[in-house]
């Protein structure tokens, strides 16, 4: 039960965070909110480090720095894939890959058992990417439905492999760490996005290119930081909640993040989805809980 709680909590987390992480996306740079966003973050893991403790071990540094990379990777993709859109077909897409790479990993090599629900969720989740990938560009109330772009598909193939790599990272780190791990992680991104961003800016104004498309406001601010802050937050769910039950059960409730950024994306953004799409959507989430199930 504990697990299943931290899991529905950092799907619920994560998706809020990559909803703002989006939103600031369509404004400036995705590689800029992404290193924002890291340095955000790991502002707030070594705040509560006090709190919930760091032992910082070989082991743990390891599987930080593996995480941090697969993380960068991952946010890039993401966050491109969502300023991209619509938010609403290329989350879920994003998730499957995210839940599916762990159960795999899982399955395979660290013996987790696979039952012929996880065989059978594998395959609604390979109808389910049909379905919300390839619809009608208008619906039968006439209504207009934005159609997910290649590019965006793909970023969030990218995004979701990184992702599941990246968590699963995080839960093989010793399990008396603490929050070290995350803090390795958050700490290489931000060093290897901060560096991309600091080249970027070495070369624009090689170019006498000075200006930025937007300027970085208040509103621009607060929303990364709050893709930052909420994104810190939901890695602590996932480690706790790794480390309490299986791997498998975790990677998939937490690929369930969708849920969180599509209703904030219909509230704020009014994004419409078709109804071969909304099918998707839901073998998308049905797949993730029977590869909990699994």
């Amino acid at each position: 039960m504990i697990t299943a709680l931290l899991g529905l909590c950092t799907a619920i987390t994560y998706g809020a965070a990559d909803f703002f992480a989006a939103i600031a996306s369509r404004k400036i740079r995705v590689v800029v909110v992404t290193a924002l966003a890291s340095i955000t973050g790991l502002v707030v893991l070594l705040l509560l480090s006090p709190l919930l403790g760091a032992t910082f071990s070989n082991e743990a540094f390891f599987w930080g720095l593996m995480g941090g990379f697969s993380s960068v990777v991952a946010l890039l993709a993401l966050y491109a894939s969502l300023a991209l859109g619509p938010i609403s077909i290329v989350s879920p897409l994003g998730a499957l890959l995210s839940a599916i790479v762990p159960a795999v990993i899982g399955v395979s090599l660290l013996g987790e058992s696979f039952s012929i629900l996880g065989w059978l969720a594998i395959a609604m989740a390979l109808i389910a990417v049909v379905l919300v990938g390839f619809v009608p560009s208008n619906s039968k109330t006439g209504e207009k439905i934005e159609l997910p772009k290649p590019r965006a598909i793909i970023l969030a193939i990218i995004a979701g492999t990184g992702i599941g790599l990246a968590v699963t990272a995080l839960a093989r780190s010793p399990q008396d760490s603490g929050i070290a791990p995350i803090i390795v992680m958050r700490t290489t991104a931000s060093v290897l996005l901060g560096a991309i961003v600091l080249l970027g800016v070495w070369r624009r104004k090689l170019r006498a290119q000075t200006q930025e498309r937007t300027k970085l406001d208040r509103k621009i601010w607060l929303t990364v930081l709050a893709a930052g802050g909420l994104d810190a937050m939901a890695n602590i769910f996932f480690t706790l909640a790794s480390r309490s039950g299986s791997l498998t059960v975790t990677g998939v409730l937490t690929a369930l993040y969708p849920l969180g950024t599509i209703i904030l994306a219909r509230v704020v953004l009014k994004e419409h989805v078709a109804g071969i799409q909304k099918i998707g959507i839901a073998l998308t989430l049905s797949a993730s809980l029977l590869l909990a199930l699994a």
